[in-house]
C-alpha cells in the first residue's frame, strides 16, 4: 500500500471567517486536526496533494454559487497554517493542484500524478465533506484507488451534511474511516 493525501479545498474562501462560502469554525478545527497528520505523512514520504478550487472571474459555477476562489485572489489561497506548510514543503511530494469543479480528478492530471507515484490508497480530507470531498472520494473509487476518509479533518456547511457524507463514503465507496 502506498498512500497519498488529497486535501480538498482547504482555502481561505471555504475556511476563513470572512470566506465567501465558509465552513467557519468547523473548517478551522479540521485544519488543526489535519496539520499533525500532514507532518507525519510528509515524514513518511507520502504524497500530499492540495486540490483547490481556482476559478476564472466569469466561471459558470457562479450561476449556482456565490463568487469564490477566483484564481489569483486571497480567497483561492490555502488557509493560514496550510499555506505555511505548503510553502515550507512544496516540491515533488507536496503539490498544489488547481481544479474547477467538485471532483479533483475531473479535467486534471490528478490520476496521472497518483499513478506516477505508485499510489494505491488515497486519504481524503478537506471541505466541504458532502460536496468536493465526497465527489473526489468518488472519483478515486471509480479509478480503483482504495479510499480512506478522515472525518475530523473534514468539515461541511452543516453537521448533518458532514455526518451523512462520511456515512456515504463508508457505505457506498467502502472507504476506511480513520480516526
Amino acid at each position: 500500500m502506498k498512500r497519498a493525501w488529497l486535501v480538498v479545498d482547504m482555502v481561505e474562501d471555504f475556511v476563513a471567517e470572512d470566506g465567501a462560502l465558509t465552513c467557519g469554525a468547523p473548517g478551522q478545527a479540521a485544519v488543526l486536526q489535519l496539520l499533525p497528520r500532514l507532518e507525519d505523512a510528509y515524514a513518511k514520504q507520502e504524497l500530499i496533494v492540495f486540490a483547490c478550487d481556482a476559478h476564472a472571474p466569469d466561471d459558470q459555477e457562479f450561476a449556482l454559487w456565490p463568487v469564490h476562489c477566483v484564481r489569483g485572489t486571497k480567497g483561492a489561497q490555502l488557509y493560514g497554517p496550510l499555506q505555511s506548510f505548503y510553502e515550507l514543503h512544496r516540491g515533488e511530494r507536496v503539490v498544489l493542484l488547481e481544479k474547477t469543479t467538485y471532483d479533483a480528478f475531473f479535467a486534471t492530471d490528478l490520476e496521472l500524478l497518483l499513478r506516477s507515484h505508485g499510489v494505491t490508497d488515497v486519504v481524503v480530507a478537506g471541505v466541504c465533506t458532502s460536496i468536493c470531498c465526497y465527489a473526489t472520494a468518488s472519483g478515486a473509487y471509480y479509478r480503483r484507488f482504495a479510499v480512506h476518509a478522515v472525518p475530523d479533518g473534514m468539515a461541511d456547511l452543516t453537521s448533518h451534511a458532514h455526518a451523512f457524507a462520511v456515512e456515504q463514503m463508508k457505505n457506498v465507496l467502502k472507504a476506511q474511516i480513520e480516526s
